[in-house]
């Protein structure tokens, strides 16, 4: 009787020792870029003069072009006896997106451009919470799967404009409003590591309308990004 009582005791013991818990830092980079009816792959600058008879039209900056981007992250992850996985992952990121511009114009006189291009820079603290399974591969490496998703809080957006054939210096504009307070993108990882270190791929498809309150043209548009990144298992 007596070891029939300590049995459950056991069991529990057995399923506790067979989890395992971590935590890693980690430094990511890939490319994001903007895609809708507003995102645009090429612009055209116009200062407007009385001798083109035209009106001045700035630079687009929701550029669909995709751009590198980077960020910091912190991840907590448990596993299951049965290898099912919970994590969650937080840190700062980047998200950049390009727009080309084609030709300057100043008054009548047209800049063909060759490398001129508007870079939109939009800072998130992201939270990404995910659930998947780990395929363990030989000892001390393994191959994970999971999916979640991506829930940015915006903290600021602002363009940088480089037209070297008319400006020396970059012009950086404050684009207040444009980060939505919270993005959301459903996200998929794929992650190989050893005994410490980890390479993780991952892709998140946002489906948060950027221009949601906006009027006037086309109001459609969403972040897509691609990243890899370098974890590292602190325990």
């Amino acid at each position: 009787m007596k070891i029939l009582s300590i049995l459950p005791f056991l069991f529990i013991c057995q399923i506790g020792l067979a989890q395992r818990t971590t935590f890693s830092v980690g430094i990511n980079s890939g490319t994001s870029r903007f895609t809708g009816a507003s995102a645009q792959k090429t612009t055209t600058v116009s200062t407007g003069g009385l001798f083109c008879n035209c009106l001045p039209s700035a630079a687009g900056y929701l550029g669909s072009v995709p751009t590198y981007t980077y960020g910091a992250n912190l991840t907590v992850q448990h596993e299951f006896k049965n290898h099912f996985l919970l994590g969650l992952e937080a840190g700062y990121e980047n998200l950049r997106a390009r727009v080309n511009i084609e030709e300057y114009q100043i008054d009548d006189m047209i800049f063909k451009t060759e490398n001129a291009y508007s870079i939109t820079r939009n800072h998130f603290i992201n939270i990404f919470p995910s659930a998947g399974y780990n395929f363990p591969l030989a000892e001390n490496l393994n191959l994970s799967l999971r999916g979640g998703a991506d829930f940015g809080i915006g903290l600021s957006s602002s363009s940088r404009l480089v037209v070297k054939e008319v400006f020396e210096d970059d012009k950086t504009t404050d684009r207040d409003g444009l980060a939505p307070g919270l993005d959301f993108r459903p996200r998929i990882e794929a992650k190989i590591s050893g005994k410490r270190l980890g390479l993780a791929v991952s892709y998140a498809h946002g489906v948060t309308n950027w221009l949601n309150d906006w009027a006037g043209g086309p109001t459609d548009l969403h972040m897509r990004v691609w990243r890899v990144g370098v974890q590292y298992r602190i325990f």
